[in-house]
């Protein structure tokens, strides 16, 4: 029993004299700087043509701290396709985007091609509070074109 006594006393004091050498893991990328990567989904309505819902999804870069270029794709009801753009934020309250979007028009009763194109969308946005925007859209397709302007909330 002496001997078991001794042997935890020496194993306890080399466990202690280890942890005294212990070295302070250096901290994670992701948690030394900010990344100017983003992934990105943006759902809104467009009602300049008729009432139908989009969904946006895809990755962002920062350039500059208040400039980022951005690519990814388009789906709703009528149509889809890839976009890619740019965005600037003026203020941390104002900001203007420029896209372009490649899109397939498709035939919601047999589900075949029908059309294909390219369209380019300005999109200028204030923020009013928190919760709640105020944006226009300047749409242009190769068949119409339109203008939009809303009030957004934002959950």
């Amino acid at each position: 029993m002496r001997k078991l006594t001794s042997l935890f006393c020496v194993c306890s004091c080399c466990a202690f004299s280890f942890s005294a050498w212990a070295v302070e893991l250096p901290k994670l990328p992701a948690n030394a700087s900010v990344s100017n990567h983003k992934i990105f989904v943006n759902s809104h309505s467009s009602q300049a043509y008729s009432q139908s819902m989009s969904l946006e999804s895809g990755y962002s870069y920062s350039i500059f701290e208040n400039f980022d270029v951005y690519v990814g794709a388009r789906l709703n009801e009528k149509d889809n396709g890839f976009l890619s753009g740019v965005s600037y934020s003026v203020t941390d309250r104002i900001s203007v985007r420029g896209s372009l979007h490649s899109y397939k028009e498709v035939d919601a009763g047999d589900n075949s091609e029908t059309e294909q194109g390219l369209s380019a969308e300005l999109t200028s946005r204030l923020r009013l509070s928190e919760n709640i925007d105020v944006h226009a859209t300047l749409d242009y397709q190769e068949w119409q074109s339109g203008l939009e302007v809303g009030l957004g909330f934002r959950f």
